[in-house]
């Protein structure tokens, strides 16, 4: 794994740790997104914001900020669980000397970043 002249990791070996990394942020933000959007309170909003899916007609006040702060609370706690896996990552990587890996992790951290920045907890119509 070591270079023995240069005393460091071979560019073939960065390289492809580096892309082992990325497809696996790639697939940790994916079954982010995917456990994000399956998962709701009872009785989801159809629409996004205002029909129950399963025909009791409007929501009241009440049941639709109780839907709101649920799907608030699911999709912030995923966003940090996100990010400390990612600086865990990094932290790790930047301690065993592999700065490229430490760098890398800087885009999908903006992407959890800019998510959370622009997410709305309802789609509007």
């Amino acid at each position: 794994m070591w270079d023995q002249e240069a005393g460091e990791v071979s560019a073939t070996k960065r390289v492809v740790s580096v892309g082992a990394v990325l497809i696996g942020d790639v697939l940790l933000l994916l079954v982010a997104g995917w456990i994000r959007s399956s998962v709701h309170l009872r009785g989801e909003l159809c629409d996004g914001a205002n029909v129950w899916c399963d025909g009791r007609g409007d929501p009241t006040p009440a049941e639709w900020l109780a839907e709101m702060n649920f799907r608030s609370a699911v999709t912030y706690t995923l966003s940090v669980a996100v990010a400390l896996i990612l600086l865990v990552v990094a932290a790790v990587a930047w301690r065993r000397r592999r700065r490229d890996i430490a760098l890398v992790q800087v885009i999908p951290l903006l992407l959890v970043t800019a998510f959370v920045i622009t997410w709305t907890p309802y789609t509007p119509v």
